[in-house]
């Protein structure tokens, strides 16, 4: 018989484990993403729409930041709304001192998008191309796993790649305590 304390264990571990795409390329994962951080220090300006149609720039949003989260994610990620009532209360006690979030989502359902923005309190801004992984910002991030963050000064210099979790509210922290 099959110990079920085992079985347990092994779904949250399925559970836990970040949403992956394997990458198309021929070169590996971290390869990509050493050139990307090489050869990156500042993001390019990009636009997407938000869930109600307005077409956002990267960079206008940003500006008006000390600090900004770009924040990929997709309701259909189980580690994804795990992190966001997190990310929630990071962007709540820090929102009025200068830290902004653009949450960019992987989906490609629309209703699931708006549904999932509302039911998790993403007040913040919220942009798609519904396009799942093939979203043209998370590609040229390098993004194969979500939950993904890269972190923006207000000039659009790339301070992080890849913070979650503790160390990405601890980081957060620490640039709000300076």
């Amino acid at each position: 018989m099959i110990d079920r304390k085992l079985i347990g264990m092994a779904l949250a571990a399925i559970l836990f484990a970040s949403c992956k795409q394997v990458p198309k390329q021929t070169e590996t994962t971290e390869q990509a993403q050493e050139e990307v951080a090489e050869s990156i220090n500042r993001i390019d300006d990009f636009s997407m729409n938000t869930p109600e149609g307005t077409t956002i720039s990267a960079l206008d949003e940003i500006s008006k930041h000390k600090l900004t989260i770009i924040d990929f994610w997709a309701s259909w990620c189980g580690p994804c709304l795990y992190e966001m009532p997190r990310v929630a209360e990071l962007y709540n006690k820090y929102k009025d001192k200068g830290l902004g979030i653009i949450s960019i989502s992987l989906d490609t359902d629309e209703t699931s998008w708006k549904n999932a923005i509302k039911e998790l309190n993403m007040s913040w801004t919220n942009v798609s191309e519904l396009n799942g992984w093939e979203n043209t910002v998370a590609r040229a991030f390098n993004v194969y796993a979500i939950p993904h963050t890269v972190i923006v000064a207000q000039d659009g210099a790339i301070l992080q790649n890849g913070l979650i979790g503790n160390d990405l509210i601890n980081y957060i922290e620490k640039q709000f305590s300076k």
